[in-house]
């Protein structure tokens, strides 16, 4: 049987359909949401510089940031999923840690942020061992196609865990994503590219002022950052509910 392809345009245009949909029934989630990425935000600005630029003290002050992080976004971005997928609508924010979902969820939500940080740690390393300009970038660049391909294959792990799909491990979802890596790739690029650009443009505009902690611009760079942060995940979680049903639906045809 043809494999299927996940188109871009039209899961597009459903994932901006869908995100706006949810986000007057989902609205307390959605501000649970950015009322947590802005005290994240806040307290990592009182953190001290020596502290981050530490190579110890940096490494576990972010590794403690993203478990706190995968922890508290855990209910919202399950929410999303089930509200996608199910048409299930949760009417407040809420950590049900009893449930093995939610561990399992935020295990691999934690999973992800490292993947996603490991290219940039690695740089770190080969930038203090003295090697070369050409060696560190060549590096990390392989580095980032490596992370941004895995981390797009497991895309769909996400919804399953969401909705207790049967096999929702991470070889399934590595399997059932085969070929749609770069479509993933331009669906969430064309997605949240608007956001990134918006967030820029406000930066530019509030002019050097964004540097010093507790100004104005910085203050107003912070929200503006952690209402665009709020936007890329709520939109990100869209997306990966689009992909997983898409791929659950034409596994289901192909096995009939």
């Amino acid at each position: 049987m043809k494999e299927r392809r996940l188109p871009i345009m039209p899961t597009l245009a459903a994932v901006y359909r869908d995100w706006r949909r949810l986000l007057f029934p989902l609205r307390t989630i959605i501000i649970s949401a950015l009322l947590i990425v802005l005290a994240i935000s806040a307290v990592v600005e009182l953190v001290p510089h020596r502290l981050w630029d530490g190579e110890l003290s940096g490494a576990a002050l972010g590794l403690a940031g993203d478990a706190v992080r995968a922890f508290l976004l855990t209910p919202i971005v399950i929410a999303i999923h089930r509200f996608v997928a199910l048409g299930e609508v949760t009417p407040g924010y809420g950590l049900d840690v009893s449930e093995p979902a939610f561990w399992h969820f935020a295990g691999w939500l934690l999973a992800l942020k490292v993947i996603a940080g490991l290219p940039y740690e690695l740089l770190s390393l080969l930038q203090g061992r003295g090697f070369s300009l050409w060696a560190t970038t060549l590096v990390l660049v392989i580095a980032l196609i490596v992370a941004i391909a895995v981390a797009l294959r497991l895309t769909v792990l996400f919804p399953a865990i969401a909705v207790d799909a049967p096999g929702a491990t991470a070889p399934n979802a590595i399997a059932d994503t085969r070929g749609q890596a770069l479509r993933l790739l331009a669906i969430f690029f064309l997605a949240l590219l608007p956001w990134f650009v918006v967030v820029m443009g406000v930066v530019i505009l509030l002019g050097p002022g964004v540097g010093t902690a507790g100004s104005a611009p910085a203050i107003v760079a912070l929200v503006v950052g952690g209402i665009a942060q709020t936007a890329v995940l709520s939109l990100s979680a869209v997306i990966a509910s689009h992909a997983f049903m898409f791929l659950a639906a034409h596994l289901k045809h192909a096995a009939h």
